[in-house]
């Protein structure tokens, strides 16, 4: 059954004369007469009669003019949701955190991301080493990568790469230790004491190993964790130090231990967001990463981050 001809039909009907059907369909009224012989022979029942020198439409032909109005309907709206995807809209957007960027980020831009009518916005859990956040682009239309490398890392795979803020790294250290009352720290200074660390290939052992070459010593690589939680508690009870990202730990300091800033050593982490070429096209995805841009600057503009004059 051929839609142009289910229009006609239709349109015959709204306007009752074959030259207004052909004068509003941009077709000959010849055009128009064959076309409704030919659907009638498709269908096998008679849709059109004479009636005088002008026709009108059967019992059939009518029933068959309000469906075609119907299908028309749906046409339309099909091709409405068609166009909206190919400006790149889509209704389900997939992100990847790991857990110290859904600690950041995820509480705010929930909020944010209600503004976009009809989007449903899922957050899923991921924690892979540097080298395991790329492959996740092709399961999430968003991953949140962390690099002490900086964002080139991510950049030379292919990927779009959008920066959202860098994170200084402080030692983490048990509330009243020796080093606590050190303004700034260095690595001849914290290379002595057992470490709470990550396991290799993780960021934060990059800067272990920067802290070792500055004072050409190993580091004592006590215990490996990769949950930065665990290693919050693992220093608040006084088993040694730890690197820890600022804008999350320092929400928890005073819990059992205090965080003081490295010099020396570049001792940060830059935060982004990955995702295929393609997929960052999308109107709805470049609408959640300004969306996450900004709730960035929110995360590193918070008075209590700015007031944290002894970590600046």
């Amino acid at each position: 059954m051929d839609f142009k001809r289910l229009r006609i039909l239709r349109e015959l009907a709204d306007r009752g004369t074959v030259g207004a059907t052909a004068e509003a369909m941009n077709v000959t009224p010849s055009a128009v007469s064959q076309q409704l012989k030919t659907l009638q022979e498709e269908l096998g029942v008679v849709l059109v009669e004479k009636s005088g020198r002008r026709v009108r439409l059967t019992e059939a032909g009518l029933a068959m003019a309000a469906a075609a109005a119907e299908v028309s309907t749906a046409m339309a709206r099909a091709e409405s949701t068609i166009d909206t995807y190919r400006l790149g809209w889509q209704t389900h957007v997939k992100a990847a955190f790991f857990p110290s960027a859904a600690e950041m980020f995820l509480p705010g831009l929930l909020h944010r991301v209600k503004a976009i009518d009809g989007l449903h916005f899922e957050a899923h859990f991921e924690d892979p080493n540097v080298a395991g956040f790329a492959a996740l682009t092709a399961d999430y239309d968003i991953v949140l990568a962390h690099s002490v490398d900086g964002p080139e890392v991510f950049a030379r795979l292919g990927l779009v790469v959008e920066p959202l803020l860098d994170e200084p790294l402080d030692v983490a250290m048990p509330a009243g230790h020796v080093l606590a009352g050190k303004d700034t720290l260095g690595a001849q200074d914290v290379i002595g004491y057992p470490w709470m660390g990550v396991p290799e290939g993780f960021p934060f052992d990059t800067v272990l190993r920067q802290i070792e070459v500055q004072a050409d010593s190993p580091a004592v690589r006590a215990q490996l964790y990769p949950d930065l939680r665990v290693l919050e508690a693992l220093v608040s009870a006084g088993h040694g130090l730890s690197l820890l990202p600022r804008y999350t730990a320092l929400k928890n300091q005073g819990r059992g231990f205090v965080l003081r800033p490295l010099a020396g050593v570049k001792a940060s982490r830059s935060i982004v967001a990955l995702a295929r070429p393609d997929v960052a096209a999308r109107t709805t995805i470049q609408q959640v990463l300004s969306l996450l841009k900004a709730e960035a600057r929110a995360v590193a503009e918070a008075p209590e981050l700015l007031g944290a004059a002894r970590l600046s």
